[in-house]
């Protein structure tokens, strides 16, 4: 094999000059011919991998930030991975690939193999890599990998029916513990929802971030019965009952604060499942200017919120920011003249002098039921979270007609489908054009990762599908965005105001497609065309706009 000095020369990034003014400086100082190299300013960090690479056939990484998987950072402690500047990266097949910028320490490798009990394999990273991925994924999240370790390292000695209830009842263990990490960490990563699945041999966690579900933790199979008989004893929810449905709630102490956890278990072939709503009620709403409305359709939300009565609906998709949308209305509206009652299934985020009522259907507080009593609470404006029935409609509208400002919320694709909507609950179409201020449709679209946009290579069909006839830009992943592309979320709106021809049109039955016909006639930017202009501003890229839509 030849030696680093030899195919440095080969390759051009050294003389033979510089290389025995490495030799000498490398035998003085006791440390590698690379490093001496660069140290003296002959040769770079980038071209001494380049070159160890071919030397010992090891994989390099490239350039820029460390991408990792996260589900096996707990694998090595923090301080161990700081002291030997390895990290591991990924894994890839039966073995996990390490980084490391040191691929002659075979004593390393041996111990690492030893210590984990797989097989390792080894990639060529920077120093500066390895030490800046170090501090991003380790640093403020000791707790959470340790929890893991002691996890893996957990004996279970038996089957469900056999659980040691110590095990999961007390207040301290690595059962306990490790529970407490994952709910923590949700709130820490912004996650709307946690998922705690087994499925066949795998037992994943996951968590819904900005919309789209990111595996984060990997546990031993075995103790999926005991993480959720915890988080059921948490719940108050019956632990030996494993055949049907349970719901539940925590209130859980996230650092100094209260987040409340909706907790849904249910029965699955492979053992229960459970999805965690995490409803953190310390998240700051966002004014209206932030929500990522265009402007004018900011001055036609500024302008049907300022009506004194009459019905306001926010249209779209489950998890589409439609709460979000209306706590931002209110939040604005909120004056110590204006008396406002929220109806609300549950109460997500808790606004100062506002009146808000949780639905309760065990002791038949619904919408319907708790909207005949908003009514005589002399309200000003009314929220109620949503309408999904006739009678709920009805009451929405009866209420808006008598002079209150009344905002919910409804499942429809498009703002020119709400009347049709609410014509098949049963509210006359005259109604409906009588009370009808205006309809808001939205969604939310994943924001392009600023540090790593570029040129979006766009397939035909999302092309066809967008009528796409510019170039667009999308994330490739980094770091900062754990690899996504993307980090955050923001608005994509639809707005129309029913005017007297709309109006005309809800009583003559019309169409959805007749009465979107007119609002674009009277200004509404449908979503596609709302969605083209992010794109074309490079807020959003192609391919999620087609997600979404």
């Amino acid at each position: 094999m030849k030696q680093i000095g030899e195919l440095l020369i080969e390759s051009g990034y050294i003389t033979e000059s510089q290389l025995q003014k490495g030799l000498k400086n490398s035998h003085e100082r006791n440390v590698r011919l690379g490093e001496a190299l660069i140290d003296l300013g002959y040769i770079t960090e980038t071209e001494v991998l380049q070159t160890l690479a071919i030397q010992y056939g090891i994989p390099l990484l490239p350039s820029g930030e460390l991408i990792v998987d996260q589900t096996i950072l707990h694998i090595i402690n923090p301080e161990f991975a700081k002291e030997h500047d390895v990290i591991p990266v990924e894994r890839k097949g039966d073995a996990i690939v390490f980084a490391t910028a040191d691929p002659l320490n075979i004593s390393l490798i041996g111990r690492l193999e030893s210590q984990i009990g797989e097989k390792i394999v080894v990639y060529l990273a920077s120093l500066s890599q390895i030490r800046e991925c170090i501090e991003r994924y380790y640093q403020g999240n000791e707790e959470i990998h340790n929890s893991m370790r002691y996890m893996d390292d957990y004996k279970v000695d038996s089957a469900i029916d056999m659980l040691n209830p110590e095990d999961v009842t007390t207040e301290s263990g690595p059962i306990v513990t490790f529970v407490n990490q994952v709910f923590i960490g949700a709130i820490k990563e912004r996650a709307t929802d946690i998922h705690i699945e087994r499925d066949g041999n795998d037992f994943h966690i996951r968590y819904r971030i900005d919309g789209i579900l990111k595996t984060m933790f990997r546990p031993k199979l075995d103790l999926h019965p005991m993480i959720t008989s915890r988080i059921k004893v948490m719940a108050r929810l019956d632990v030996s009952e494993h055949r049907v449905p349970q719901d539940g709630r925590i209130m859980f102490d996230a650092e100094g604060y209260r987040v409340d956890l909706r907790i849904s278990v249910c029965p699955c072939i492979d053992g229960e499942n459970i999805v965690v709503r995490v409803l953190n009620s310390q998240s700051k709403i966002p004014e209206l200017n932030q929500l990522g409305f265009s402007e004018k359709s900011l001055e036609k939300v500024n302008g049907l919120i300022a009506h004194n009565f009459g019905l306001i609906l926010v249209a779209g998709q489950t998890g589409s920011g439609k709460t979000t949308t209306l706590y931002s209305i209110l939040q604005k509206l909120n004056k110590e003249s204006v008396k406002i009652i929220t109806l609300e299934d549950p109460v997500e985020i808790r606004l100062p002098t506002l009146n808000q009522i949780q639905v309760n259907t065990k002791v038949d507080l619904t919408f319907a039921s708790g909207l005949r009593s908003i009514l005589r609470m002399d309200p000003d404006i009314i929220l109620v979270g949503e309408i999904r029935d006739q009678e709920t409609a009805l009451l929405a509208v009866n209420a808006a007609m008598t002079g209150h400002l009344v905002f919910s919320t409804i499942h429809c694709g498009n703002t020119s489908s709400v009347p049709i909507r609410l014509a098949e609950m049963g509210v006359e179409p005259f109604l409906t054009a009588n009370v009808l201020l205006g309809v808001v449709a939205q969604r939310l679209v994943r924001v392009n990762c600023p540090n790593c946009i570029e040129e979006e290579v766009v397939s035909d069909y999302v092309k066809e599908m967008l009528g796409l006839n510019f170039q667009s830009y999308a994330g490739k992943g980094c770091a900062v965005c754990n690899g996504i592309g993307y980090k955050g979320r923001t608005c994509l709106e639809e707005i129309t105001i029913i005017d007297d021809e709309i109006q005309k049109k809800i009583i003559e039955r019309a169409t959805s497609n007749e009465i979107e016909e007119v609002a674009i006639k009277e200004g509404t930017v449908v979503l596609k065309e709302g969605g083209l202009n992010k794109v074309r501003a490079r807020i959003t890229s192609a391919t999620e706009l087609v997600r979404v839509l």
